[in-house]
């Protein structure tokens, strides 16, 4: 019998690494204005994905929820007014951003931004396609990586844009 002949692996290996490749580097091609911005579970989820490689364990996540809680409950105490606006539902109970949200809210939800911009060419980077929407509205961005930006105007939020990748899982 004649020894059977070995394909070369070598294609095969460049391909699967190809493959990995492809999925570690992340593009973000499609930039969507969104109703409803970032929640802070999931910014928390992503932040910890960036820096562990994982979600929070059951512990962290308690200990996250506890100091969100106090910091909500914390700032609804100083500002009352806002148990009569539509979007204290949001801010209470989903942890979430909404237009009209003021800077403060935003920063009792989801901390400090990334990047903070008042440039009208970053801006206008920022919203890519969008930008004519927002153009006279928007005074400054706060960015928080990878995938939100949230313009705000002389009021609050005026919008938000999220970034997606092509390859994102969808939900």
């Amino acid at each position: 019998m004649r020894p059977r002949a070995q394909a070369p692996r070598l294609p095969h290996l460049a391909l699967a690494l190809l493959l990995v490749a492809g999925c570690v580097t992340q593009r973000f091609d499609t930039v969507e204005l969104t109703s409803r911005g970032p929640t802070a579970e999931e910014l928390r989820d992503a932040r910890s994905r960036a820096i562990n490689g994982r979600l929070p364990s059951f512990d962290e996540r308690r200990q996250w929820e506890n100091e969100i809680e106090d910091r909500v409950f914390r700032y609804l105490r100083e500002h009352p007014e806002i148990e009569q606006t539509p979007r204290y539902t949001e801010f209470r109970f989903w942890w979430q951003v909404t237009p009209g949200s003021t800077r403060d809210e935003v920063r009792v939800l989801l901390d400090e931004p990334q990047e903070k911009t008042s440039d009208p060419a970053r801006l206008a980077a920022l919203a890519q396609r969008h930008w004519r929407a927002l153009q006279g509205k928007a005074s400054e961005a706060w960015v928080y990586e990878p995938v939100w930006i949230v313009y705000f105007g002389d009021a609050g939020v005026i919008a938000m844009v999220h970034r997606v990748s092509s390859v994102a899982p969808v939900e």
